[in-house]
């Protein structure tokens, strides 16, 4: 009788565990594999080339590399109009990034993106944009050969990287 309920108590716990494990990764993955195409830029009118890729949980935009912002992981989740993503990059030295997003089932995709740097004595803030639309299936670097190419870049030898 003590192995029984000692086996019902550690099954109980395992499931627990798997819930709560599974809840927490919900919609994380669901983008990956996707690249999307567009521009990036002030809200008004996003106006640099650039793609936002999707993979190993993680997203970054291509742009965004080159001046220092790492890959950040997203989550992401169904809704009624597509998949609405959200996710973090940021730089040491240039601030963060928070996205907010809509995939549609027509392959478009609508990004806001606040940006904001903070120095002891002072806090920069401004709105951001991304759209675009899904790019053809592509290779994705890995993370890890991501973030091998970015510690060997200097993100202040990109002219397009002083707007941020």
């Amino acid at each position: 009788m003590r192995r029984y309920i000692l086996v019902l108590i550690c099954g109980t716990i395992f499931a627990i565990a798997a819930l709560v494990s599974g809840a927490s990764q919900a919609g994380a993955g669901l983008l990956d594999g996707r690249i999307f195409e567009g521009r990036i830029g002030p809200a008004e009118a996003p106006d640099l080339k650039d793609r936002l890729h999707f993979a190993e949980g993680h997203f970054w935009s291509g742009l965004c590399t080159e001046c220092g912002f790492h890959p950040g992981a997203y989550s992401a989740r169904k809704t009624d109009s597509g998949i609405a993503f959200d996710g973090v990059l940021t730089s040491e030295s240039r601030g963060r990034f928070d996205y907010e997003g809509l995939v549609r089932p027509d392959g478009s995709i609508t990004v806001t993106i606040a940006w904001s740097r903070s120095r002891w004595y002072w806090k920069a803030r401004r709105q951001l944009a991304l759209v675009g639309n899904s790019a053809p299936a592509g290779s994705h670097l890995s993370l890890k050969a991501l973030r091998d190419r970015m510690a060997v870049r200097d993100p202040g030898s990109n002219p397009q990287c002083a707007r941020f």
